[in-house]
């Protein structure tokens, strides 16, 4: 195993900061993913005999691209925003979108809704607050190019329409014939050229997002002393162990380096 000078080791955490804020490689978050994609660049230094240093970090990631874990568009912007955000104004923003039922929160539609609505905010310096992220949604929704993801409201009953009876929507009392399905083969043996097999298979859905698997993340990297990265590494393993929600380690990571700014 190689072993790393202390110089090399400082170069590494910036390499893999900017792999993960910039370039969209999943390093930071403590996910199967990060660990697998840093195992797959420790086992190509350590098989090689190149210095590291930033540069030839990013180029080893991309040389390895395809056997690495690389973020969505969506969660790579989501990171940039996230970047902008003080501990405080990312625990408004969660408490504004559980409240949201009609805009879309959860997966890459979800955090495309909240990219865009608090970038409207950070861009013009407007306050992060719930009635400023109202505002943000109304501007977003009226004059962004981009669209707003939402889910389906509810149907209007077709059959009724300005309280009267839809009589062309009313059904035929006759039961409807059913449709024989086409077969492949005729009772003669021949091949039915009419038949189409259903080669349609479902769509595997998105998987869901946790914004707040980003934000532990984010967190896990707002260390400058030694002292303080085994503090959070102390709550995170602490919260993990004792089955607690990304919110509440985030939360908990969040007032650790609140109490840290205080003291400057």
């Amino acid at each position: 195993m190689r072993q790393y000078s202390e110089q090399e080791l400082n170069q590494m955490a910036a390499a893999e900061e900017e792999l993960d804020r910039k370039h969209g490689l999943m390093l930071l978050d403590n996910s199967p993913s990060a660990k697998a994609n840093a195992a797959v660049l420790n086992d190509y230094f350590n098989k090689h005999n190149i210095p590291i240093s930033v540069p030839s970090l990013i180029a080893a990631a991309y040389a390895l691209k395809d056997k690495l874990d690389w973020k969505s568009p969506a969660q790579v912007e989501f990171s940039e925003v996230l970047a902008r955000l003080e501990p405080a104004q990312c625990l408004v923003v969660n408490s504004w979108f559980k409240k949201q039922n009609r805009l879309k929160t959860d997966g890459e539609e979800g955090l495309r809704n909240l990219n865009q609505i608090v970038s409207w905010l950070l861009n013009r310096r407007y306050a992060v607050t719930e009635s400023g992220l109202d505002m943000a949604l109304t501007n977003v929704q009226n004059n962004s190019s981009r669209k707003l993801f939402w889910h389906e409201g509810p149907k209007q009953d077709r059959e009724i329409w300005n309280g009267k009876l839809n009589h062309a929507r009313i059904q035929n009392d006759e039961p409807s014939k059913e449709i024989e399905p086409v077969q492949e083969f005729h009772p003669n043996g021949r091949r039915n050229h009419a038949f189409k097999a259903n080669t349609d298979e479902p769509r595997k859905r998105e998987p869901k997002v946790d914004a707040w698997k980003d934000i532990v993340g984010r967190y896990m990297t707002q260390w400058t002393t030694h002292g303080q990265k085994a503090t959070l590494e102390a709550e995170y393993n602490r919260g993990i162990a004792t089955g607690k929600s990304w919110r509440e380690v985030g939360a908990a990571l969040g007032q650790i380096i609140k109490s840290w700014q205080r003291g400057r």
